[in-house]
């Protein structure tokens, strides 16, 4: 018995801490006997599979009077490797009354729009209703967004809600000025009382909307600086009117401000001075709106001297403006006197503009999330936010083969190093789940193999780049190795592999080895 509580104390501190847990005896000292395996709770996983989940999950619909929100909780069928938000939106717009709350749309069957109808980056979630939406009125429309927004708030990974209807920004007053913006959720606050709030802020039927100040919170996309993409980011505005025109300059001065919080971002110019003449805002004849930005004939050379990138430039102005100012279908972007009709990018490929319109989805590819990934910088362990595609940044493998890749070149300008071995690569992966809040990676024998050519003081970095990277992406809280369906007890004897490692972001700038 006492062997027993003996073995298990040594396991459990091995699992716990950083120290080595393999000893050498003492000289002509008796051999220890050898530990008996540690108990596997957890079957090894193979592929991917166990990642699929069912999970409760709260949704908001408007109360049967429509005066506030109440919750229903529904299973929905989910994927750790996938962000929960379109299959959480497409859940609430498919939800039927019950004997307390509405269906969403008062008779008007919603749906999603377009091949990415939800994106997420940086905090802000971008959701793209089907054109049908525009059949309600502005009240009942705002109780939609605002029971959409109240869902995806729940997570802890959005902040902001913006809407679109068929790839347009919503309008919350009939002659299509006042921008909805982007919204937050508004705990236990009446439906009834935020709608007046919004409606207050319209122009007051006769009256010029140019002449009516507005303040809207504005999703914005900026470059990023490795050339990968855009990023959003919210910010707070107030215009001095409510034209179309008055919005786009109020957007292009936030733009010209820069990043207030994103990381990795390009140090934006001073637009105004890269600008040849206004924006001007057109009407079209199938009722939406073209933005004209007029550019000087040395753009390139000027944004090339500024170290940003122009595919990624265009399309975060592109983004910008079509996201917030209501019925913006397209923007064509003048360089000198010639309309701007193609692009292309290292990353992306090329795009081509029929006519120079420039639209929305056509930037699909660009939009970015920032994942945290833990790399090492001398003997310690530093987070480092990274851009990755937007639907790519909850994929465990992706954060994995971003890890077996190592530093990018301005990483490695900036002092970091790669983590793992070199070699490693996807099929080095055979398999991740998430049991509870216990994340199982089973790597192959090769890796283990790898592991233990290293020096014995990188064996911690690597265990805890691990862990901290894919623990902190998947909500986990320890992790659990495998390798080749195999639980082994040491690699290369300074960690006791055979337990659980604990998430533990406070480990950085703390010396390992």
């Amino acid at each position: 018995m006492m062997k027993r509580i003996l073995c298990l104390m040594l396991v459990l501190c091995c699992t716990l801490t950083l120290t080595g847990c393999v000893s050498t005896p003492e000289n002509n000292a008796p051999a220890a006997p050898t530990l008996p395996p540690a108990e596997a709770k957890f079957a090894p996983p193979v592929g991917d599979i166990a990642l699929n989940h069912t999970a409760t999950a709260p949704l908001y619909l408007p109360s049967t009077d429509g005066q506030r929100l109440l919750t229903e909780y529904v299973p929905l069928s989910l994927n750790h490797s996938r962000h929960s938000a379109q299959v959480m939106v497409e859940a609430l717009l498919q939800h039927p009354a019950t004997q307390t709350t509405q269906a969403l749309g008062n008779g008007v069957t919603l749906s999603l729009y377009g091949a990415q109808p939800v994106e997420v980056s940086s905090g802000v979630c971008t959701v793209n209703l089907a054109a049908n939406a525009l059949q309600l009125d502005q009240q009942s429309l705002y109780k939609v967004c605002a029971a959409i927004t109240a869902t995806l708030c729940e997570m802890d990974d959005i902040q902001y809600v913006n809407f679109l209807v068929a790839d347009q920004a919503v309008s919350m007053d009939i002659t299509g000025n006042l921008p909805l913006g982007g919204q937050t959720a508004h705990p236990g606050e009446e439906l009834t009382v935020l709608w007046e709030q919004t409606d207050a802020r319209r122009a007051p039927l006769g009256e010029d909307p140019a002449t009516i100040p507005v303040t809207a919170v504005a999703t914005l996309y900026f470059p990023l600086a490795d050339g990968s993409g855009i990023a959003a980011e919210t910010r707070n505005l107030t215009f001095p009117g409510q034209s179309a025109d008055q919005l786009a300059a109020g957007l292009i001065s936030a733009l010209s401000a820069g990043a207030q919080y994103l990381s990795g971002t390009s140090s934006m110019p001073d637009m105004a001075a890269l600008m040849s003449a206004p924006v001007q805002t057109t009407e079209l004849d199938d009722g939406g709106r073209m933005v004209n930005v007029y550019f000087h004939a040395g753009l390139e050379n000027t944004l090339r001297q500024a170290q940003v990138d122009m595919p990624c430039f265009i399309s975060a102005v592109t983004c910008t403006l079509s996201s917030f100012i209501p019925s913006v279908s397209s923007v064509r972007m003048y360089i000198g006197a010639t309309p701007l009709t193609s692009l292309y990018s290292a990353v992306h490929g090329n795009l081509i503009f029929q006519g120079g319109l420039m639209q929305r989805p056509q930037f699909a590819p660009y939009l970015m999330d920032q994942v945290t990934l833990y790399l090492s910088s001398g003997d310690k362990l530093k987070p480092v936010r990274r851009a990755l595609p937007h639907r790519q940044s909850r994929d465990p493998r992706t954060l994995l083969a971003e890890l077996m890749e190592g530093p990018t070149q301005q990483e490695l300008d900036a002092g970091y190093e790669p983590v793992l071995p070199e070699g490693l690569d996807k099929s080095d992966i055979l398999g991740i789940s998430l049991q509870g809040d216990t994340l199982l990676l089973n790597l192959s024998s090769r890796c283990a193999d790898l592991i233990r050519t290293q020096a014995a003081s990188w064996e911690q970095i690597v265990c805890y780049s691990l862990v901290n990277t894919l623990g902190e992406s998947m909500g986990a809280q320890r992790v659990r190795f495998f390798f080749d369906g195999q639980m082994l007890e040491e690699l290369g004897g300074t960690l006791y592999w055979g337990g659980e490692f604990l998430v533990n972001p406070g480990i950085i700038d703390q010396p390992l080895g």
